[in-house]
């Protein structure tokens, strides 16, 4: 279980970094009255998942979204979730 909670708490850490980077992004873009950079892929949903939740295709959505964007089960049933 060492190995486990030792990956639970670098992934807590990274995102945590993340999180400050993003921070730093938005408020940078905000001093340069410039637009922040496009939505990250993974957090947004395309026509072909919409339209599979549309048809209350859950896990069909889950499934492609993660496909699409490489990104891990949780992260991919919160951004289906999310919309």
């Amino acid at each position: 279980m060492f190995g486990i909670e030792a990956l639970t708490a670098r992934i807590s850490r990274l995102e945590g970094t993340v999180l400050r980077q993003q921070s730093v992004i938005t408020e940078l873009c905000q001093r340069l009255d410039i637009e922040p950079p496009a939505a990250d892929p993974r957090q947004t949903l395309d026509e072909t998942e919409l339209d599979l939740l549309a048809h209350g295709k859950k896990i069909e959505a889950i499934k492609h979204h993660r496909q699409r964007t490489g990104s891990g089960l949780l992260e991919a049933t919160q951004a289906v979730e999310r919309s």
